[in-house]
């Protein structure tokens, strides 16, 4: 009997604790993170677009932070992605393309992912859609921190945004888009995901927070809208001053950008994707836990503007130079938005940031200890946000490394940012150019020549960060 009583004892004192710890659990913050694909700086509607509509994400920007100066870890898809996951710098993880499908190039499998943190904090994990960091069971998102993924394919797209998402000439193709055959033949792939996302929060475990990744496929290649918002913008194309301008192009290098934006499939897109994202927000406010979620919405790499051959990619990103595949402004500034009624309150950030720091700034928001040996080259922001802190004063080195060529048009190089100055190295004609970006922020005035001995420091730094980082 005695015992029984001791062991009585035991149990029970050790119950307050086990309540506690699971009541600071489920006090923390949920987290929404929105990841766009090949989304535009000037995509948006409060970014300057006066022919895209996007009301919703534009209120989004509003009702938080709102950063004039955030980056892409890379031009490209694959290695952005492998920095919001591991919060490094994809050279640093061995990730400078986009990964093919039939490539064994994959998010490494010593990195601790964002999911994984947010999973061992207590926090229920899942991710939907566009993951393009390898195609094998091992490197899936649910065997990377996320306890339910919907809608993940092996490829970098899908192979088509119309049910059922796949493509009929291969059945086991890398781009069919899995999960959705009981979907209807009118259900578009943007729809799909959002609804999806929507029913898991409606029949999650209400007594953990959520982290929730919705990687849209939206708003890549294959530019495919929903067929009833086109008529509208070819009317808004047709209502513009001066419609023959729509034929003109800017050459950059052996490719060429577009002009302005004036395509009627891909705003169509882009409109749709706004729908979306406020179904999404409008269920968590149904929900009544819009309060207690942070929103983060981003892209993987700027607008798709820039190609090789004779047509330009769908949108245009000027006042920004160039687009996708490029380490020019308009391929890696991108639009970012945070979100936390109550918490964050709107502003505007001039700041450089880039993707490498959400990673530590969601951990810090919801107050999950640091993993500084993980995301060592991403800074938190959550003080800066809450007005709780301030960064330092010294000024920030920002890297960029792509030593591949692209369908841009783009050829290997690596870029530098820290303050004003900006340096790209060609790398393999030794060419440099440097650009002051808060004069320049079009990159149209290329200084190196005015300015060597900046050139040479920012350089030799460029290539000191590059060599001790691979």
């Amino acid at each position: 009997m005695r015992y029984l009583i001791c062991c009585g004892l035991i149990l029970f004192s050790g119950w307050p604790f086990y309540l506690v710890e699971a009541r600071e659990v489920a006090d923390k913050p949920n987290v929404l993170l929105i990841f766009i694909d090949d989304l535009g700086k000037t995509d948006i509607g409060v970014e300057g677009s006066s022919f895209y509509e996007t009301p919703r994400i534009d209120a989004l920007g509003n009702s938080g932070a709102r950063f004039t100066q955030f980056y892409s870890a890379h031009p490209v898809c694959s290695p952005t992605r492998a920095a919001l996951m591991t919060g490094k710098m994809p050279q640093r993880i061995g990730i400078t393309d986009w990964i093919r499908p039939e490539s064994d190039v994959a998010l490494p499998q010593t990195e601790v992912t964002i999911g994984q943190a947010f999973q061992e904090a207590g926090y229920h994990t899942a991710y939907l859609g566009k993951w393009h960091l390898g195609h094998k069971p091992y490197q899936h998102p649910s065997a990377r921190g996320f306890d339910w993924t919907k809608g993940v394919n092996h490829g970098g797209q899908p192979s088509s945004y119309y049910f059922p998402y796949k493509n009929p000439q291969k059945p086991q193709g890398p781009n069919n888009v899995p999960d959705f055959e009981d979907r209807q033949p009118e259900d578009y792939l943007t729809d799909v995901l959002t609804s999806s996302a929507i029913e898991h929060l409606q029949q999650r475990d209400r007594t953990r927070p959520f982290f929730l990744c919705l990687a849209h496929y939206a708003v890549h290649t294959p530019i495919q809208p929903p067929k009833n918002l086109v008529a509208k913008y070819q009317s808004k194309r047709a209502e513009e001053k001066n419609p023959k301008s729509s034929g003109e192009r800017i050459q950059e290098g052996s490719a060429i950008s577009r002009s302005r934006q004036d395509d009627p499939e891909y705003a169509a897109m882009v409109e749709n994707l706004d729908t979306q994202v406020g179904r999404l927000l409008d269920e968590l406010k149904t929900q009544g836990i819009l309060e207690q979620t942070i929103v983060v919405l981003t892209s993987d790499n700027g607008g798709l503007c820039t190609l090789n051959g004779k047509s330009p990619g769908p949108t245009c990103n000027l006042p920004l130079r160039a687009g996708k595949g490029w380490t020019y402004e308009g391929g890696i500034r991108i639009p970012t938005y945070i979100s936390w009624p109550g918490k964050i309150s709107p502003q505007v950030l001039d700041l450089p940031a880039y993707t490498c720091d959400l990673y530590p700034t969601l951990l810090s928001l919801c107050q999950i200890p640091p993993r500084p040996t993980q995301h060592v080259d991403g800074i938190s922001l959550a003080g800066l946000l809450t007005k709780s802190s301030s960064l330092p004063e010294s000024e920030r080195t920002l890297v960029w490394y792509y030593p591949h060529t692209h369908g841009s048009g783009h050829k290997p190089s690596a870029a530098i940012r820290q303050g004003p100055w900006k340096l790209i190295h060609f790398l393999e004609t030794d060419q440099v150019e440097l650009y002051h970006l808060d004069n320049d922020p079009s990159e149209n005035h290329n200084l190196a020549s005015k300015q060597p001995e900046q050139a040479l420091q920012l350089q030799k730094e460029l290539q000191r960060i590059i060599e001790s980082s691979k």
